[in-house]
């Protein structure tokens, strides 16, 4: 009886010692961690898009950093009033989200701008932040800053912060709607707020320009292998009370026509771009702009005394660009543009024409990273002599544009 009393109580000891080493040994055991939740790439949109973590959106984050160096040379400006050779520099963000939902991609996008430089006439260095496009794409509409519907070639390889330009190329606020009939063709109509193409587009009592009435646009576009092409059109209201005189004209409008050529036996990627535009009372859709003329602002109403009453001017322009491909790595751009605006006023000036011709050559060493080189030559004349800023009466004035540009995309 003794012996199994003993027997007995070695056996209930060695179970708990037993337990007491499970117990110690399961304490020094890690506690098992919540799964990490790692970035996913997002295949749907393209390469560079990643899952938000905990959503079903793709992010794509993405930008710029650019460098212009220009020097300048306007026949018509005083030297000591203008400085020939500025630097600016530009950095750029863009957010792209998308998200798949039963109507289609929903998509928000913005890219805001910073640009520091100084020149021109303005010789004090400044930084000038702006929000160069911010949208939203559902079911066919868009609801934010974009590329204005209206424009198509939009000065494509044409580079530079402080470019010239003679074509139609305006971001603006729009509500849009662009139905897909399949086989690469669209069509779009867009409500607008053209207010920085608005020029003298209604005059209230103190001389101050404004819009009562946002532009209506649409247009027809085809994108194929072979390349593509846009028609499109634009209305919008003309008025003026100004001091009293009233408008002959009630409506301003412009048309535009454009096509582009994919050229694969050139070398892939080659582009011919060829377009022209029309308009009467919205000169700022053909743009002619006032980019390196005396008078070459045309705005959209003038005071007629011989009529006593406001009325349209009209203006067209065409523009051509060709790229070419000498390399995947190099490649050339030749571009012109015409343009001439009529006035209908008995002062010094009714009507004048401006061209430019220029050509650039673009280095791409490694991926993200060019060079550029552009030369740009205008000429604007008058039918009648007009004073210049040094107080001569000239018919013609023309510029000189150097152009050299760094830009690394991420």
């Amino acid at each position: 009886m003794k012996l199994k009393t003993v027997i007995k109580n070695a056996l209930l000891g060695s179970v708990a010692g037993l337990a007491m080493v499970g117990t110690a040994a399961a304490a020094d055991l890690p506690v098992k961690a919540k799964a990490a939740e790692y970035v996913k790439i997002c295949s749907t949109y393209g390469a560079g898009f990643y899952y938000i973590p905990g959503s079903d959106t793709c992010l794509k984050i993405g930008g710029f950093v650019q460098t212009d160096y220009y020097y300048q040379d306007f026949s018509y400006l005083p030297k000591d009033e203008y400085q020939d050779s500025y630097f600016l520099a530009r950095g750029a963000l863009r957010v792209d989200a998308r998200t798949q939902t039963e109507y289609g991609t929903l998509r928000s996008y913005f890219e805001y701008r910073l640009t520091y430089g100084g020149g021109g006439s303005n010789f004090s260095e400044s930084t000038n932040s702006n929000l160069d496009k911010g949208y939203i794409q559902f079911a066919g509409f868009t609801f934010g800053k974009v590329q204005s519907f209206f424009d198509y070639y939009a000065d494509n390889n044409v580079w530079g912060v402080d470019s010239i330009e003679i074509t139609s190329d305006e971001n603006s606020i729009v509500a849009a709607y662009t139905a897909d009939f399949g086989n690469g063709f669209t069509a779009t109509i867009s409500i607008e707020d053209d207010s920085s193409r608005a020029d003298g587009v209604d005059y209230d009592i103190y001389g101050d320009t404004e819009t009562d009435i946002p532009a209506l646009i649409g247009n027809i576009n085809y994108e194929g292998e072979w390349g593509g092409f846009q028609i499109s059109g634009m209305v919008r209201q003309l008025d003026s009370d100004y001091y009293g005189w009233s408008s002959g004209d009630d409506v301003g409008w412009a048309v535009l026509g454009g096509v582009k050529f994919n050229l694969p036996t050139f070398g892939e990627g080659d582009t011919l771009y060829i377009e022209g535009t029309y308009a009467d009372g919205a000169s700022e859709y053909t743009g002619i702009n006032g980019s390196y003329a005396p008078i070459s602002a045309v705005y959209d109403l003038y005071y007629n005394p011989v009529t006593d009453s406001y009325e349209s001017s009209k203006s067209w322009t065409i523009a051509g660009e060709l790229t070419h491909f000498f390399s995947p790595n190099v490649y050339g751009v030749v571009f012109g543009n015409y343009g001439e605006a009529d006035i209908p006023t008995n002062t010094t000036t009714s009507s004048f024409d401006l061209f430019n011709v220029g050509a650039s050559l673009n280095w791409s060493p490694v991926k993200g990273l060019l060079f550029v080189a552009q030369y740009t030559y205008g000429e604007a004349n008058y039918n009648q002599p007009v004073y210049d800023y040094k107080g001569n009466l000239t018919s013609n004035s023309d510029f000189n544009q150097v152009l050299l540009s760094v830009r690394r995309t991420f």
